[in-house]
């Protein structure tokens, strides 16, 4: 039973409030400038004219189109299954409440730029369940640790079966560095800790606030997460690697498996330039990365923005369409709940309920 206090605490310490949303919208369109100023660069250099693309997208079949919308629900549900391993024990959440939140993430991840719907997932799904939100960002801390982690047993695989390109070897050195500095700080900080000065309602909160994202964290320990992280983690990331050599054949992109995985990783690093959803950053990583293997500027142009689109706007519906099928706003009164009695959101924050490291454990 969602917990009213727990409710009526609004988030805007995690992601701001309404009468931020010019600055938000400033930084959009700044991003989605940048992006496509990003992807014109690439198509100068690369000599990529556009009526030679528009001629290799109407020459693609039909069913490679309707393949990449497709695959994107496959990912979706692939990378749902992950966050609901590591959050399920901890929240007691069911799977369809962690694919519901998945889309609706996608969907602000495609308007705002740094990643910004992975704040508004965490805001939907503690409306939606009444859960800490701190907790639940805690478990998206250790999601998007696996989300990455799984490039490495991916191309370790790849790597055993065929002979990856040099820059692919230091590439995932320099992440896989990062991604050992980010898992140890997270084991620090849960057993570690921190105790901050209860006298004032500031230490009280911040206390509060930090024990719930520990209570979060807390899902690294547990023995079911080595599990996810070598035999879950790695699917979405397989399962892409085959789209993408299954989708570029109908371009005439023909890619073995481990340079599909290249081209992958190639395009997700590229995403470094904040551009919601990708848009320019995702072609022209794509676009680089298909020329370092000999494909046609035009044919690898056209896939790449097939393959982006067909997954971007399918995920912009199907977000939307969860919001509005369940009447759900972020902000406000939550839908199909009771209006919560707290005084001041900082009194609720302080009545949620936080899972203690024993119990989160024992769970």
């Amino acid at each position: 039973m969602p917990d009213d206090n727990a409710q009526a605490y609004d988030a805007s310490a995690l992601i701001g409030s309404r009468k931020k949303l010019p600055s938000l919208l400033l930084r959009s369109f700044a991003g989605l400038a940048g992006g496509v100023a990003v992807a014109a660069v690439a198509g100068h250099f690369l000599d990529v004219r556009a009526s030679d693309v528009l001629r290799a997208m109407a020459a693609a079949p039909l069913w490679a189109t309707l393949f990449c919308v497709g695959s994107s629900f496959v990912m979706l549900a692939l990378q749902s299954l992950r966050w609901h391993r590591v959050m399920g024990p901890l929240l007691d959440l069911r799977y369809a409440d962690a694919f519901r939140a998945q889309i609706v993430g996608f969907l602000f991840n495609a308007l705002l730029p740094a990643r910004g719907g992975d704040l508004l997932r965490v805001q939907y799904l503690g409306r939606r369940t009444g859960k800490s939100r701190a907790t639940i960002l805690g478990t998206e801390l250790v999601d998007r640790w696996l989300d990455f982690w799984g490039w490495i047993p991916t191309f370790l695989v790849f790597a055993l079966v065929s002979n990856p390109p040099s820059w692919l070897y230091k590439a995932l050195a320099v992440f896989g560095a990062l991604l050992t500095a980010w898992v140890t700080a997270m084991i620090v900080l849960t057993r570690v800790g921190w105790t901050p000065r209860e006298e004032t309602l500031i230490g009280r909160l911040l206390g509060k606030l930090f024990a719930a994202l520990r209570a979060g964290m807390l899902a690294f320990r547990d023995r079911r997460i080595w599990v996810t992280a070598f035999v879950i983690a790695p699917l979405p990331w397989l399962w892409e690697a085959c789209a993408l050599t299954i989708a570029g054949h109908a371009f005439g992109c023909d890619l073995s498996l481990v340079q599909a995985f290249s081209v992958m990783i190639a395009f997700n690093l590229a995403t470094i330039v904040p551009s919601p959803g990708g848009v320019g950053t995702i072609e022209s990583g794509g676009l680089l990365a298909l020329d370092f293997f000999g494909i046609n500027h035009a044919s690898a142009a056209a896939f790449i923005t097939v393959y982006h689109f067909s997954q971007l706007i399918p995920g912009i519906i199907g977000g939307a369409a969860v919001l509005l099928f369940e009447g759900e706003h972020l902000f406000g009164s939550p839908s199909g709940s009771r209006k919560a009695t707290s005084g001041s959101e900082a009194d609720a924050l302080l009545a949620e309920d936080v899972p203690s490291p024993a119990t989160a454990l024992a769970e």
